[in-house]
Formats: C-alpha cells, sequence, structure tokens
C-alpha cells in the first residue's frame, strides 16, 4: 500500500537568477577546439584569474578559483596581471551590489590567440553569489569544451552526525549541506529520480526495509516498496525505471518496477544473492553483483533477454556497481590486499585500472553526470567521509568531513 506523508521542511533554496544579456556573437554551444586530439583528456588549461572589480575581500574570486580546479579541466591561477606567461585563458570580472541585488559582468580571453571569446551579466540576490558563479563556471566549461558542467548539481548521502543515519543533500562542492529525513532509524543507500527532483531511499521508520520516494520540492514522500523481506538498493534509468533488490521470493534477486512502484517484474532468478543494480545509459542492461560463482562478483543484465555474464574476474570481492554516464566504464569497490579502492572496468577491452591506493576503504563510487568525476565514501578505522575523484587527472580531494560519518553518495543528474 503507498502512503503520502509530509515531513518538516528543512531549509534547501528554491531560487530563481536571471542573465542579463549576452557579451558576444557566438551561442554557449560552438566549443572552443582546446580539447581536441593534441590534448589528452588529462592535460589542463591554464586560466588566469585577475581581481575582480567590486570584489573587496576576494572571496567570489576564491569560489571561481574553486570551480574550477573542481572541474578537472582547468588550471586556474591567481594574478595581478594579465600578462601571465603560460597561461591560455584569461578572466576578467566586475561584481556590484545594488539594492540588494548582486550583479556579475565578466569576460572571457583566448590570451594564446589574442581575442575575446564570450561575457556574460548575471543577477541575482545576495545570498546566491555562490549560484551565480557556478552557472559562470557551467558556462566556460560548455563555450570551452562543448559539454555540460556540473557546478550545479548536488550529492546525496547518509550521515550519523546528527545521532541516526539520515539522509542529507550538499552542493558539488560540499557547501549548502542539508539534513533531508528525521527518521531517527537506519535510513542507507539514497538515489536520485530521472529528473533530479526526488530521491529514493531506503528506511526503516516502520520496523522493517522500506522504499520511500521522497520529492525535495513539496517535502512529500511515499512509501515505494514494502514487500516482506529485503526493499533494498534501488536505482533508477534515464527512462524512469527502478531497479531494485528483493527478497519477498527467497533468495535476494533483481526487479524492476516503473516510477510509481507498481507493474513489477523480476529479472533474476538463481540461488544466491543478486543485489546493487546499476542502469546502463541506454536502460537495456544492469550491472549487478552475485555471489552465485561463489564470490561476490559484477555481471551484466540484459534488461530483454534477463541473460547475465560475469564481466570482474580481478580481486576476491567485487562489490558497487556504478555505470558510468558514457557508457564504456563501470566503476566499482574492489577488495584487494585487504582492503577495498575503486576500480574501474573498461567495457571495450576488458582491462581494469585502480583508481585509488593508499590507507582506508574506498567504497560505494557514484558518477557526476559528466562521466569525469566519482564521489566515493573512505572509512579510515571507524571514521568515514566522501571524496572526489578525477578519473582522467587521478586526483582526489575531500568533498565532506567533520564530526559524523560520510557514506553512501549519489551524485544528481543534473
Amino acid at each position: 500500500m503507498k502512503r503520502k506523508e509530509k515531513m518538516r521542511r528543512p531549509v534547501i533554496s528554491f531560487f530563481c537568477l536571471s542573465i542579463i544579456f549576452f557579451l558576444g556573437t557566438k551561442g554557449l554551444k560552438t566549443a572552443e577546439v582546446y580539447l581536441d586530439v593534441s590534448r589528452s583528456s588529462a592535460e589542463k588549461i591554464s586560466v588566469v584569474l585577475t581581481p575582480f572589480s567590486g570584489d573587496q575581500d576576494g572571496k567570489i574570486r576564491e569560489i571561481l578559483f574553486s570551480d574550477l580546479q573542481r572541474s578537472g579541466l582547468f588550471s586556474p591561477f591567481l594574478s595581478e596581471s594579465t600578462e601571465s606567461p603560460g597561461a591560455e585563458l584569461s578572466i576578467r570580472a566586475n561584481c556590484s551590489l545594488k539594492s540588494g541585488l548582486f550583479y556579475l559582468e565578466a569576460r572571457v580571453y583566448n590570451i594564446t590567440g589574442n581575442r575575446y571569446l564570450f561575457g556574460k551579466r548575471y543577477q541575482g540576490e545576495y545570498f546566491q553569489i555562490r549560484t551565480i558563479i557556478h552557472i559562470f563556471t557551467n558556462d566556460i566549461v560548455e563555450r570551452i569544451t562543448g559539454e555540460e558542467g556540473v557546478a550545479l548539481t548536488r550529492i546525496a548521502f547518509i550521515s550519523d552526525e546528527s545521532g541516526s543515519k539520515e539522509v542529507y543533500l550538499a552542493d558539488y562542492d560540499g557547501q549548502n549541506k542539508n539534513k533531508i529525513t528525521s527518521d531517527k532509524v537506519i535510513v542507507t543507500s539514497p538515489d536520485w529520480s530521472a529528473d533530479g527532483k526526488s530521491l529514493i531511499y531506503l528506511s526503516y521508520l516502520n520496523s522493517r526495509t522500506e522504499l520511500f520516494l521522497h520529492n525535495l520540492k513539496n517535502n512529500e514522500r511515499r512509501s515505494l516498496s514494502s514487500y516482506p523481506g529485503l526493499n533494498a538498493f534501488a536505482n533508477v534509468s534515464k527512462r524512469g525505471e527502478i531497479a531494485l533488490t528483493l527478497s519477498k521470493d527467497g533468495d535476494p534477486e533483481i526487479y524492476l518496477m516503473d516510477g510509481n512502484g507498481f507493474n513489477l517484474r523480476r529479472l533474476t532468478d538463481h540461488q544466491g544473492v543478486d543485489a546493487s543494480p546499476s542502469w546502463s545509459p541506454d536502460g537495456e542492461s544492469l550491472a549487478f553483483v552475485s555471489d552465485r560463482g561463489g564470490s561476490p562478483q559484477i555481471y551484466i543484465l540484459q534488461k530483454s533477454t534477463k541473460k547475465a555474464r560475469r564481466v570482474t574476474y580481478q580481486g576476491s570481492y567485487n562489490t558497487s556497481p556504478a555505470w558510468s554516464p558514457r557508457g564504456n566504464l563501470i566503476a566499482y569497490s574492489s577488495g584487494l590486499e585487504g582492503k577495498f579502492e575503486i576500480a574501474l572496468l573498461n567495457l571495450g577491452d576488458g582491462k581494469v585500472e585502480i583508481l585509488t591506493s593508499g590507507q582506508g576503504n574506498k567504497e560505494d563510487p557514484s558518477w557526476a553526470p559528466n562521466g569525469r568525476q566519482i564521489v566515493f565514501s573512505k572509512r579510515i578505522g571507524y571514521k568515514s567521509s566522501l571524496h572526489i575523484l578525477d578519473i582522467h587527472t587521478k586526483e582526489s580531494y575531500p568533498l565532506i568531513e567533520g564530526k559524523g560519518n560520510y557514506t553512501s553518495p549519489a551524485w544528481s543528474p543534473k
């Protein structure tokens, strides 16, 4: 039975920003030829940020600096002069505050080609400054690479900092952290709806495993799956189909349902545990974990035929598959030499690359919608934190760490 309930509203800002006008003659869909065959995906574009007019304490420039760094595409540095040896791009901006509104006029120049690329003027409330800079960052990424940026995306995760495991949301840079649930029981395994407007997660609120669909705009949620036994590991395809793990008929198996929780059908039927489904970008296949071969390994299942094949053979314990939005890679957590690392399986040639090393167990990978970065949890001793990894540069940095534990990250689709 599907139930609706109204929850205490968390502090989440839904805002409207204005882009006043476009300063330039070319649309954003025409990308500069920086990332072509002569430049590797790990090679960054050097960008100089001169002081922004009206940015008295330099904080606005610092936000843009951080955004460009996090993109993995740029190597920004601060300078008082645009005449900076080695710089390929220059960004200049004017900031002002009038009648409570913040205005940003920004321009990007190609230093090596000695020409103006594009510019925009943005306006918003003062508290939206970070969002305005994130929008500008996305515009830079799209103008230079032709691809969409991720600076306006969010990450859902689980934290026990309030005393119980609850669902939280944060911006892609770890800022604006908000608690979404207050169930005061174990809540885990969040995932996003296809449109990025809702979350699905498991809660023990009613003394059983139950999957809830939580609308982030009106803060209402309803029960999506509450069958006897296990209801867990929901993953939503781009088409809105939900794959999940149920044990209502015996062993944990993979099932499908529509976005409303109806039209349930079973996909796997095998002794042992089949769990943790992850959709391919085209919605025709699923990666999942099964111990049918004796140890947990990653398999790929064709939805139409229900036939599965094993794809991991390196490592004795492989789990938490996450299919890349680009379709050619699967990230997962692999047990190697007594600890877990984030591994990357190339579906084209079958080669496996270990992306992480060092202390701690690295688990629960989740892809950014651009297919370039992965967020994962890292546990050292009894403390867990969230980290971001760029699969091209191999650079990794902490996203959220603190007094609590932070696990089960899920990057929003947009």
